[in-house]
């Protein structure tokens, strides 16, 4: 949106507004509200994160039934525990923003998002099998959200926001160098 509104402003600027000498170039900068607090790439990655945490959640659920590695059922609690927090403190920041709390992804399925239907395979299955699908997701969600974490912190303006961010970008690393070691 932004470099839509720098474009159109450049246009104008050179067009010279309808007159026959050719404008000055000025320098455009960015818009002061975009530094004061959150703009659509903040909420947008808020609401993608809560979309990709809760689904991630249902899976996890499923570790202490399925698994047969105990490493495994472990470290799918603790990123569940974590998940929860997360989602608490993205809703925190959803609410600041003043955008509504409705899942826009609902029904979506995106690079990253465990899909409803192999969250149903994923029920069927225990053992061995269970645990090569769950790791295989888990990866896919860890190095998405890692890129998307990274993309907020360079195109996103809410610092609270960002921070998460970072936390996340770094957290999700952690995880899939983690996960390599209990599952290869």
């Amino acid at each position: 949106m932004r470099s839509m509104v720098y474009a159109c402003a450049l246009v104008l600027l050179l067009a010279g507004c309808g007159s026959t000498a050719p404008a000055p170039v000025v320098a455009v900068s960015p818009p002061a509200v975009a530094e004061a607090g959150a703009i659509s790439t903040d909420v947008a990655w808020t609401q993608l994160m809560i979309a990709l945490d809760q689904r991630m959640l249902a899976a996890l659920e499923l570790a202490p039934q399925r698994t047969a590695n105990q490493a495994l059922e472990t470290f799918a609690a603790d990123v569940a525990r974590r998940h929860e927090a997360e989602v608490v403190r993205l809703r925190e920041l959803l609410q600041a923003t003043g955008a509504p709390e409705t899942n826009p992804h609902e029904g979506h399925d995106m690079p990253g998002m465990i899909t409803k239907e192999n969250l149903d395979l994923l029920a069927g299955k225990s053992g061995a099998a269970f645990d090569t699908m769950l790791a295989d997701s888990l990866r896919a969600h860890f190095e998405q959200c890692r890129m998307l974490a990274g993309s907020e912190q360079s195109a996103g303006a809410d610092p609270s926001v960002k921070a998460l961010a970072a936390s996340v970008e770094t957290t999700r690393q952690a995880d899939l160098d983690r996960l390599s070691t209990l599952v290869p």
